[in-house]
């Protein structure tokens, strides 16, 4: 027992290592868009790349990574990783054009799929099958990743305001430097091999599907015409789309199973993912561009804004009390209704141009909803998928999640572009938005809780 404590302790700590610059490398880059822009002599719809070349490539890929660590060894797969985003991070950081930034945050999104997958494999054979000592260690891993990515913007602002934006994304290389020393001396892995077939066309159909669509998300607030080159890519998404669906429904052995769209909850749990991430990225963009290409706010400011955001540790803890004293269904509509009055507020303090220190105290209740909501919900939407499939049910939603994300980010930041509507509408708009997604999922999910026996999906199987 103190053996298996020992060695879950080491390798969380170890493998927080590269879950840190996985999740810092999500909001770090924020506060430096309007910096970006001055540096690079580029517009909004560009800016909205650098965030989503990321988040995107991270997300189609999560679900091939699980499949290669299954197959060459969890260690391996999170090593190159590590590497991968070391050397992407030194391509970042000595960008001398927004194509090439963009590149290497392409190359970034890489090395976090290969990173997050392998992470809990590794700390899931570290607790020897003790169920505590998992969850504890994953809870542990998770509050960290929160904690580093709600202060990521307020890092980022001290190191524009104090060194230079070149800092953002060499922070990544002794951390990741440490990471790949210590688990090449401290964690060990039994030698095993799988020869699950990776479901290589529907991964590329999903990759396809997910690019094509935020390009055109984008390209729509770059200005009010449309190319050639729009209507291609507005094509292409609707044939991937279609033979995506396809795919699914007609192969067993696809990266998402049709079956498990038969499985309780499963199809609410992939929009609510995708929706909470949705608002949040979005608004987090939202309110980058209206800090400081409208109210003049500086990035030590804005960072300073949202460091509020690491109340988000807080609101995982009572997620996990709330579900066991009121059940998964009050927890997630409670959170996602808090979600909700956060934005509404928003939207209203963008339209008064309210002071500084007024957006600070509401800007607390945005990661309150989403911190009690989404433990909750993963934990319901993994339960809810057959034991021999909780790992694809586990990619899925985390893939949807950052999917919803970027599209959170393409789609309201387009508001802010400035060539349909003033930053200032354009943000309150977003934020109104925002607030509309989370009411249509509070509707959705007591619609679906209250269709089960006992309505309570955290109890089905």
């Amino acid at each position: 027992m103190k053996a298996h404590r020992s060695s879950m302790l080491s390798t969380a700590l170890i493998t927080s290592m590269g879950y840190v610059v996985v999740q810092l490398d999500v909001t770090i880059v924020n506060v430096a868009l309007p910096t970006f822009a001055n540096i690079f002599q580029t517009d909004i719809s560009a800016l909205q790349w650098i965030p989503d070349a990321y988040v995107i490539v991270f997300a189609t890929l999560l679900l091939a990574a699980g499949g290669l660590s299954d197959r060459y060894g969890n260690r391996i797969v999170n090593l190159l990783g590590m590497v991968f985003f070391l050397l992407s991070s030194l391509i970042c950081a000595f960008s001398s054009t927004i194509e090439i930034m963009i590149a290497g945050r392409i190359g970034q999104g890489v090395g976090a799929a290969l990173i997050l997958p392998s992470s809990l494999a590794l700390l899931t054979i570290a607790s020897g099958g003790d169920a505590v000592l998992r969850t504890k260690a994953i809870g542990w891993w998770s509050a960290i990743g929160g904690i580093i990515s709600a202060a990521g913007p307020f890092f980022g602002g001290l190191m524009l305001e104090y060194y230079s934006w070149h800092s953002l994304f060499l922070i990544n290389i002794p951390i990741c430097l440490i990471g790949i020393l210590f688990t090449l001396l401290f964690i060990n892995e039994p030698v095993h091999f799988n020869a699950r077939q990776i479901d290589n066309k529907g991964i590329l159909l999903f990759i396809v599907t997910s690019f094509s669509l935020i390009f055109v998300l984008i390209k729509s607030g770059k200005d009010a015409s449309y190319t050639f080159s729009d209507l291609v890519f507005a094509v292409i998404f609707l044939i991937s789309l279609i033979q995506l669906v396809r795919h699914i429904s007609n192969n067993q052995t696809a990266f998402i199973p049709a079956s498990l769209f038969k499985t309780p909850f499963f199809s609410l749990g992939l929009f609510l993912g995708a929706a909470m991430n949705f608002s949040f990225y979005g608004s987090i963009f939202l309110l980058t561009i209206y800090f400081q290409m409208y109210r003049g706010f500086s990035p030590v400011m804005t960072g300073l804004a949202l460091l509020t955001f690491t109340i988000i540790a807080l609101a995982n803890t009572a997620s996990g009390y709330l579900s066991e004293r009121f059940g998964s269904r009050l927890t997630i509509i409670i959170g996602v209704i808090i979600a909700m009055i956060s934005y509404i507020s928003l939207a209203v303090l963008t339209h008064i141009d309210a002071d500084f220190l007024t957006f600070v105290l509401f800007l607390f209740l945005m990661p309150v909803g989403g911190g009690i909501a989404l433990p909750t919900l993963l934990s319901t939407f993994i339960h809810s998928a057959p034991p021999e499939m909780t790992a694809t049910a586990s990619a899925a939603i985390n893939a949807t999640r950052q999917i919803g994300g970027a599209i959170g980010v393409a789609l309201l930041g387009l508001l802010v572009s400035g060539v349909s509507f003033s930053i200032r509408y354009g943000a309150t708009f977003g934020f109104s938005i925002a607030a509309l997604v989370m009411m249509l999922s509070t509707f959705l999910s007591y619609i679906k809780f209250y269709e089960s026996n006992d309505g309570d999906i955290s109890h089905e199987k």
